[in-house]
């Protein structure tokens, strides 16, 4: 498996997650009592460290995780590992977000894990979010393809094909998509080939460039995880095109265990 933890990750059950979880939880609402909700984030992240090391718990801070496939790598780093199984992840925003649950959620499929903790400490009160998912490695490398509407375009096509194949049989599914954009983008050559502004016009004129991900001069690619409303997301992407020179956009999205590659065209 070619993904690596700076330490060791012990899996906990639900009960054992929640013994865990209940004394951060007191730890951090004590911390908003007597500190209030205006310090930066990483010095709420070194108070509840210290305090969980008080209550004779193992802590570690920043834990990395490394990914690869093949040259490709890319590294992330946890908030928070408790006794090398509970993952906490702190957040000083107006309010929890969907994207803040797909980082922690994306954290446990690395680790294997089943269970984290999601706090925020901006809020007047300390947000309390669990993470779970009963997914395993195995689980998520059981997907399914759906080609109907795909034709490759260009040899750079058959490279976006081919890494994603190979993404989703060593990583499996669930991830951020932008990491398996990502994968595509460092196989095709780097960012600085494959990242390019492209004009965008309406019926008034240039109204200037934005930059797109390419796989050849007039083909972008485009990777989504919409899971409920796919056919919302095809249809920006058609408006999309239609506003640029490009002749097609090779769209994939990651629904779950269903991958689906749609070739876009004018």
């Amino acid at each position: 498996m070619p993904i690596f933890t700076s330490a060791p990750i012990t899996v906990f059950d639900q009960e054992s997650f929640h013994v865990v979880d209940k004394i951060a939880t007191g730890c951090a609402f004590d911390i908003h009592n007597g500190m209030g909700r205006y310090l930066d984030e990483r010095l709420y992240q070194a108070e509840l460290a210290a305090r969980l090391k008080d209550r004779r718990l193992t802590v570690l801070r920043e834990m990395k995780i490394t990914l690869t496939l093949d040259s490709f790598t890319r590294d992330y780093y946890v908030d928070i590992l408790v006794n090398g199984g509970v993952i906490i992840e702190t957040k000083t925003a107006e309010a929890l977000a969907p994207a803040h649950r797909a980082q922690v959620l994306n954290y446990l499929y690395l680790c294997g894990l089943h269970h984290a903790t999601l706090l925020n400490f901006r809020t007047e009160r300390v947000q309390h979010e669990f993470v779970s998912s009963s997914l395993t490695l195995e689980q998520r490398r059981q997907v399914s393809w759906n080609l109907g509407d795909w034709k490759p375009l260009s040899a750079g096509c058959e490279t976006l094909h081919g890494t994603m194949q190979r993404a989703l049989a060593d990583w499996g599914s669930g991830l951020d998509p932008t990491l398996y954009r990502d994968a595509v983008t460092h196989f095709l050559g780097g960012e600085a080939k494959v990242i390019r502004e492209v004009k965008v016009a309406s019926e008034h004129g240039l109204l200037g460039t934005q930059k797109v991900h390419l796989l050849a001069d007039d083909i972008a690619f485009s990777v989504t995880a919409s899971i409920h409303r796919p056919q919302v997301v095809l249809e920006h992407h058609r408006r999309f095109l239609q506003h640029t020179p490009l002749r097609a956009i090779q769209w994939i999205n990651l629904n779950r265990h269903t991958v689906t590659l749609h070739t876009i065209q004018k």
